[in-house]
């Protein structure tokens, strides 16, 4: 291919015929800055000794860090690459060529489907037939929510990831709702190293609603207390690089009007802006079908109103199956949904994590 091997600096060498052999160098600490420039393209970098490790393939104002021993695409110029790696491990570079390929419809589909769910802390063996590739929804734990007037507790957000590498065992944990009027958030649920928020409490009489991975509910009677903020989880903070991951979350919990406390967010939408007697929704929660049916998760609870039944709605099909936020209080001892004055107030619930594996 003509002009594929003008990388500067490069040396002749053998190795696979797609492979450009660039250089080698040796880790004398393992720390080492190597002065090789290189145009933007796919590049493999190995170790001899197949260490872990990882390079930085540095250029003006732009950096790729990528681990080693695995083929990875740098859409920039370099002029070095920094390399963290064992001592006395020998690092070499490629420079790879690729075939232009297209992407095909429904891939699991050639494969039989199973699947694994749990609401409790514990490890995911992967069988030793399965692809090594997996789709996994994560689902945070619901807020509690508020007394005496309070805002419902928020649903947690959900992580999806769609074709995630997974090999061997993963370790599982769940976030548990939390209780109503408790001022605590729900719990995050992990798959190994990512993981998905839980909800924001529902505030109390007079108190804001809790910041997480959706916000809960402003508290009524006294004032108009904001709605919790909530977070949209990113590549950095639990969706991964890769796989192509998606988040349904990161929005705001509603805020106080008078007496009427607002609901909490769910993962499918922000709750009712308008807190009023008549219109102190939860937000609307997520529908998937990984388990095998359509499952509501992550709805926002309702808001309670001070001394008046009932209490505010969730979002559509409160409580949902799994993950709903809990509603607001009307009194000292709560009130929820088609409640009563004073009845009880609402829990959130526990999250879940999905995993969804084949085998040919």
């Amino acid at each position: 291919m003509p002009g594929f091997n003008t990388i500067p600096g490069s040396s002749s060498g053998g190795g696979q015929p797609n492979m450009s052999f660039v250089g080698s160098i040796h880790m004398t600490t393992y720390n080492r800055s190597w002065a090789q420039a290189g145009t933007s393209g796919n590049y493999g970098i190995y170790s001899a000794n197949q260490e872990a490790g990882y390079a930085y393939f540095v250029g003006s104002s732009v950096t790729t860090g990528v681990p080693l021993n695995r083929m990875s695409n740098v859409n920039h110029s370099f002029t070095r690459i920094d390399i963290i790696a064992p001592t006395n491990d020998m690092i070499t570079l490629y420079k790879v060529k690729v075939k232009s390929t297209t992407s095909f419809a429904n891939p699991f589909s050639l494969f039989s489907s199973f699947h694994y769910g749990t609401q409790s802390s514990a490890s995911f063996v992967l069988p030793s037939a399965a692809l090594p590739l997996v789709n996994v929804m994560i689902v945070g734990g619901g807020g509690g929510g508020g007394r005496h007037g309070g805002g419902g507790g928020a649903g947690g957000s959900i992580v999806k990831l769609t074709a995630l590498t997974a090999v061997g065992t993963t370790s599982i944990q769940i976030g548990g709702g939390t209780p109503y009027q408790s001022n605590s958030n729900g719990g995050t649920s992990y798959f190994g190293s990512l993981y998905a928020l839980g909800g924001g409490y529902g505030g109390n009489h007079g108190e804001a609603g809790g910041s997480n991975g959706n916000g809960g509910g402003g508290g009524g009677h006294s004032g108009s207390p904001n709605g919790g903020t909530g977070t949209v989880q990113t590549a950095a903070t639990g969706l991964g690089f890769a796989a192509t991951p998606e988040l349904f979350g990161g929005f705001n919990g509603a805020a106080a009007s008078g007496q009427s406390g607002g609901g909490g967010a769910g993962a499918g939408g922000s709750a009712s802006a308008n807190a009023s007697t008549h219109n102190r929704h939860g937000g609307p929660g997520h529908t998937s079908d990984i388990g095998g049916s359509s499952v509501l998760y992550s709805v926002g609870g309702g808001g309670g109103h001070h001394g008046q039944s009932p209490g505010g709605h969730g979002g559509t099909n409160w409580p949902g199956t799994y993950a709903h936020g809990g509603h607001g209080g009307s009194g000292d001892s709560g009130g929820y949904s088609s409640g009563t004055t004073n009845a009880p107030g609402s829990n959130g619930a526990t999250g879940i994590v999905h995993v969804r594996y084949y085998i040919a």
